[in-house]
């Protein structure tokens, strides 16, 4: 449900956790025609951010178990979106990097959180510390 709809229907309060399931919603549903699920997305994203960065780092930054995080990646790299190779100066470390592919679907992925951003209210962008004194959305 929109938030235009939920207004419409008397549901203008809606608490952070109900408008945070709306915006997985909207993301998942935004991801589909590109096969990404938005744990995959975020995955991709913080990688593009952090190029090179340790599997223990990204599951700790995206508040994952490290079992789940290799998952996602598994994942990834079947798809060839994401390339893991062993830590020179460390073979216990594991290093991330996105392939060429994984660089053109994380701009992609960042374009769908762009329009979704967009669709937000201005009051649900407030809700989720979106809009700063000085911001003008």
């Amino acid at each position: 449900m929109t938030r235009e709809r939920a207004v419409k229907h008397g549901y203008k309060d809606l608490t952070l956790l109900e408008l945070v399931l709306q915006l997985h919603g909207e993301f998942r549903r935004s991801l589909e025609p590109i096969r990404v699920t938005p744990r995959q997305a975020g995955v991709l994203l913080f990688i593009r951010r952090h190029a090179n960065a340790r599997m223990t780092d990204a599951a700790t930054a995206l508040r994952l178990r490290l079992p789940t995080l290799s998952e996602v990646v598994k994942a990834l790299a079947r798809k060839r979106w994401v390339t893991k190779r062993r830590s020179v100066k460390d073979d216990r470390v594991v290093v991330l990097s996105l392939s060429r592919w994984g660089d053109t679907l994380a701009l992609q992925i960042e374009k769908q959180v762009y329009q979704v951003n967009a669709t937000l209210a201005k009051q649900d962008r407030r809700t989720f510390g979106m809009i700063t004194k000085d911001s003008r959305a």
